[in-house]
């Protein structure tokens, strides 16, 4: 009887030991539940801030930029004495935020056109007396966008970043955009990018279809940026407009022979072949894509070997005495006119694409 007694208080010895020597597991992220007593939807505030755009990749539709996302919400269950506690507010940031997150409940917000993981990440919460809770992120993410060329260089990109809550319904939570949040979004001034300038941001909200059949909020925060459409004036229309150029010296020569003006014709094609494929490499989607750059470059091959034809039709019209008279009053109207209409189509291409 004593050593079964002995033997059991050894066993409950052991299990005592062995369940106060297993740390207690921290929750799991968005293992809270919704606080009670509230009013749903739960509303989540968020402010979004462009800090800097490091990369637009035009014909791949993505971009690689550094922003800030704040989101603001109400707990009942966090209020505090602010007398208590000597401070109305309590500052946590970097591993101590993330450490705190994951003890709360937060809305889960995920950026769904993020490509990739995010780096350079910094965060930072802040917990008020009446329990408003403000969470700050900062971060460097690759993200698709939907981006339209045709306009280029004189385009206007709009980059949409769609922001939801994947682990609520709209029922339960919600993302809006406040007149305040508004006036703390933006875009910096400075970019990494020179060819692009700020413009604006601006918020919508829609719905999205979840798995499970149910509605869920989404918030798009959509930063504008405008092409400094100046810095490509003579990078890419005045070498066009130098090969163009020959056509007029052809038109209005009359020392030149048939066969040099078809040297000078074929070799202004293949410049401007040489300068279609150095554009495509300087300014991917110039010429893949459908834009003013390469409609005005499609067009002047056609323009050169209309050229061409029309002085070889005329030298030989105006070589025949029945037809000469016709033929040089032509040539005088077709040396002006051709040009003209060249440069009418191609500056009304580039007007065109210019935005109202």
């Amino acid at each position: 009887m004593t050593r079964l007694f002995v033997l059991l208080f050894s066993l409950v010895a052991f299990s005592a030991s062995t369940f106060a020597a297993t740390p207690e597991k921290e929750p799991a992220a968005g293992s809270i539940a919704l606080p009670n007593g509230i009013e749903l939807p739960m509303r989540v505030r968020v402010a979004f801030r462009v800090l800097n755009v490091l990369q637009i990749a035009e014909v791949a539709g993505q971009g690689r930029l550094y922003v800030e996302i704040t989101q603001r919400w109400s707990d009942p269950r966090l209020r505090f004495d602010a007398v208590a506690a000597g401070t109305g507010r309590v500052d946590r940031v970097g591993n101590d935020a993330d450490q705190y997150l994951k003890t709360i409940w937060n809305p889960g917000l995920t950026v769904d056109n993020q490509v990739g993981e995010s780096s350079s990440r910094t965060v930072a919460i802040s917990t008020y007396a009446n329990g408003d809770v403000v969470f700050i992120e900062r971060y460097e993410g690759t993200f698709r966008f939907r981006m339209n060329m045709d306009a280029f260089p004189f385009d206007t990109q709009n980059l949409t970043f769609s922001l939801s809550l994947p682990r609520y319904a709209k029922q339960e939570a919600i993302l809006i955009a406040t007149e305040a949040d508004r006036q703390l979004s933006g875009v910096d001034e400075s970019l990494s990018v020179v060819d692009w300038k700020p413009l604006r941001v601006r918020f919508s909200n829609e719905e999205s279809m979840g798995w499970n059949a149910r509605s869920y909020s989404r918030l798009n925060a959509t930063v504008t940026l405008a092409r400094q459409s100046e810095r490509y004036l003579l990078r890419i229309f005045i070498p066009i407009l130098a090969v163009l150029a020959v056509s007029i010296f052809i038109l209005w020569s009359s020392d030149l022979t048939e066969k040099d003006k078809g040297t000078q014709i074929f070799s202004s094609l293949l410049a401007l072949a040489a300068l279609s494929f150095t554009f495509e490499a300087s300014f991917p989607g110039s010429i893949s894509l459908n834009t003013p750059v390469a409609q005005i470059i499609s067009l002047g091959y056609l323009y050169l070997v209309a050229v061409l034809m029309l002085e070889v039709l005329l030298s030989a019209g105006c070589a025949n005495p029945n037809t000469q008279v016709a033929c040089i009053a032509l040539k005088r109207q077709v040396r002006w006119a051709l040009p003209l209409m060249m440069g009418i189509i191609s500056v009304g291409a580039a007007v065109r694409a210019i935005p109202a």
